[in-house]
């Protein structure tokens, strides 16, 4: 076999390879993330369960005339 023939089968075979590790990666992932079974939260969801309360920042008025002097 001459190596050109042999770079081209060694090329061909890697390149399979990697998409066979590829779709067994990606089943991987779907069957963790269905084990995972995690419901979705919302921030307001977990703020209440939490007891916490929302932070909201006001400017006082004194700030903001002193800004746009």
């Amino acid at each position: 076999m001459n190596l050109l023939s042999f770079l081209s089968m060694l090329i061909l075979a890697i390149t399979l390879l990697t998409m066979v590790f590829g779709v067994i990666a990606y089943f991987l992932y779907k069957a963790r993330e269905k084990k995972k079974n995690v419901a979705a939260l919302t921030y307001e969801e977990v703020l209440e369960e939490k007891g916490i309360e929302l932070l909201f920042f006001t400017k006082d008025e004194d700030e903001d005339k002193l800004l746009h002097k």
